[in-house]
């Protein structure tokens, strides 16, 4: 069976072959009688056909349900052996003598030997073969060596880089008290003189300086205008050993520039009597908390290493990062819309939670180690950290002074466990939702454990952001889950620091009156809005109180600010705010009543 099978199929192809190459010579069947030659029967050939077709598509009468349809195609498409005739049609089924059977296979022979090597040619390939035989051995080694080279290469293409990443911060500012003539119309750069020496607080714990002659508000002398330039500069050296890790070395410099709330009216709140000054994140030594002073104020003009850090990833989408420089910003708290000074709010205070970040440890950051684990590259990412900022100072622990490094008051017993330092742990939930993933959701809940000048916290706090087209709402919250904590020895309670004085809580708001064991709490909202006018750009705004207390009713400080930044190119940004701040610093009685701050600014941003 399966033989006659064999011979059926070859049956069929042979008949295409003759069916394909040889139309009729003519209307009649050829005569047996008469053997016409081969050049009589390639001439009738030509005479007869269209011609050679290169598609079986030519022949009108060849359908693809024909029988022989795929045999016929290969004679077309392979060998170029067929012909039809010249009203198109090919007349498959009228039979074929042997002689148009000899002229049909002779044709589809030719197709074929043009397209292989003859046996002379077999034959000088094989002599070059045996005469470069060792040639061929060394090639075929060089080969083996390259493609080994190159699987070595592919699976370690990374080599050791360092790439320089930049940015600049160049600002403008001016501000002033907004019951002062600068904002009355009257002259733009003088303040109203009061008669005598700065009015000190009933309790004693705010103070001033004490120029000889004319001082206005908070003790601050009558002088000329408070607008300043100010400027910072980062430069970032990341360096990759892998590729899944980095080193990064950051250098920083200003130009020792200050503006009018943190460097004028909060640095001259603080006394020898209060050697921790009330103030925020610019010149002189750091409060507790950052009140909201413009975070690139105050950067000197000196060269610094501001952060060294080296991070690696022992496992998939886990995070390890340890250095002798480090913040605890860099790795909690983060916000789309309020994070980064350089692009977004000014202020320190609404850059980061007032409470969870330790304004002392933050200012001047520390040794430390912090992780990051993104749990099966899911929406839920787990972070904790811990930086010591005396963790370089190796005095005795029985040394029990302050100290000022780097313009910030550290007790220097010195020590990584010891005073000031920063523990925090951090829960973030973030996703997406909608039609093409344009609106997003984040929660972050947060604890923090700090020690600094020897005041003990233990907070919680929330971190929250959504995004809605082009919309956006944010804001924080932090709170002091210990009415009471540590002070020298003793216990007092949370809210201020007065060394000496009945508790924490009187200088953050020497107007308090009542239970000093009241809880602190800090918080701040805001709205966003992206690309309006112009591609890239945002205008957001927020308010918020840094410090307060839970059933005081004395005035609190509050804090707005607004800013509207627009991309110029890729690489730079302008960005025009304003600030304002009610009750300064928790002070607003007496001779400081009703002196809100105004502050504008231009800030420029370049990155490279």
């Amino acid at each position: 069976m399966k033989r006659t099978s064999l011979l059926l199929a070859g049956s069929l192809s042979l008949g295409a072959l003759v069916a394909a190459a040889t139309p009729a010579f003519a209307e009649g069947e050829a005569s047996f009688g008469t053997t016409p030659s081969v050049s009589e029967l390639m001439s009738n050939s030509r005479q007869d056909s269209i011609g050679q077709v290169t598609s079986v598509s030519q022949l009108s009468d060849v359908q693809p349900t024909d029988w022989a349809f795929q045999a016929l195609q290969s004679l077309v498409e392979r060998y170029g052996c067929i012909a039809g005739y010249p009203d198109g049609t090919f007349r498959g089924n009228r039979a074929a003598t042997r002689y148009e059977l000899a002229a049909a296979l002779n044709a589809c022979l030719d197709q074929i030997s043009d397209r292989f090597a003859t046996q002379e040619d077999l034959e000088a390939v094989r002599a070059l073969q045996e005469e470069f035989a060792a040639e061929l051995a060394t090639l075929r080694g060089r080969v083996d060596s390259l493609e080994a080279r190159t699987a070595t290469l592919e699976a370690q293409q990374f080599s050791t880089t360092t790439k320089l990443q930049g940015e600049v911060v160049m600002a403008a500012q001016y501000g002033d008290f907004t019951n002062n003539s600068g904002f009355n119309g009257a002259n733009a750069f003088a303040v109203p003189q009061n008669d005598g020496n700065p009015q000190r607080l009933p309790d004693g714990t705010v103070g001033g300086i004490n120029p000889s002659g004319a001082a206005g508000p908070f003790g601050i002398p009558v002088g000329p205008s408070r607008a300043s330039v100010l400027a910072r500069v980062r430069l970032n050296f990341n360096t990759s050993f892998s590729g899944t890790d980095l080193l990064q070395t950051q250098l920083e410099v200003g130009n020792n520039g200050n503006d009018f709330f943190g460097g004028g009216v909060l640095a001259a709140l603080g006394d020898g009597a209060n050697p921790i000054p009330l103030r925020g994140l610019t010149t002189g030594p750091a409060g507790l908390v950052d009140l909201g002073g413009v975070d690139y104020a105050g950067v000197g003009n000196t060269v610094i290493l501001r952060r060294l850090a080296y991070s690696f990833q022992p496992f998939e989408n886990f995070t390890f990062t340890l250095g002798p420089q480090v913040f605890p910003s860099d790795f909690i708290d983060f916000n789309s819309y309020a994070n980064n000074s350089a692009q977004d709010f000014s202020s320190g205070f609404f850059i980061n939670n007032a409470l969870i970040i330790n304004n002392i440890v933050d200012t001047v950051g520390g040794a430390g180690a912090a992780f990051d684990w993104n749990v099966n590259g899911g929406p839920f990412s787990v972070r904790g950290l811990f930086v010591s900022a005396g963790a370089g100072i190796a005095a005795g622990r029985n040394t029990d002074t302050f100290s000022i490094i780097n313009g910030n008051f550290i007790d220097t017993r010195g020590g990584v466990l010891d005073d000031p330092y920063q523990a925090s742990a951090e829960i973030e939930y973030a996703n997406t939702f909608g039609s093409a993933d344009q609106n997003s959701f984040a929660a972050r809940l947060q604890y923090t454990y700090s020690e600094s000048a020897r005041v003990r916290q233990n907070v919680v706090g929330a971190n929250l952001e959504a995004t809605f087209g082009q919309f956006g709402v944010f804001g924080r919250y932090g709170l002091s889950i210990d009415p009471r904590i540590s002070l020298n020895g003793a216990q007092a309670g949370v809210g201020g620091l007065n060394v000496g004085g009945p508790g924490l809580y009187k200088l953050l708001n020497p107007t308090a009156s009542g239970d000093v064991d009241n809880l602190a709490h800090s918080w701040m909202a805001g709205v966003g809005v992206k690309d309006l006018f112009v591609p890239g750009s945002l205008l957001a705004g927020a308010v918020g109180m840094p410090y307060m207390i839970f059933g005081d009713n004395q005035p609190e400080q509050l804090n707005v600010e607004a800013f509207y930044r627009f991309p110029v190119n890729d690489n730079i940004t302008i960005t025009p705010a304003v600030m304002y701040i009610t009750n300064v610093a928790n002070t607003g009685i007496g001779a400081n009543q009703n002196n809100d701050v105004i502050q504008g600014l231009i800030r420029a941003t370049f990155s490279f």
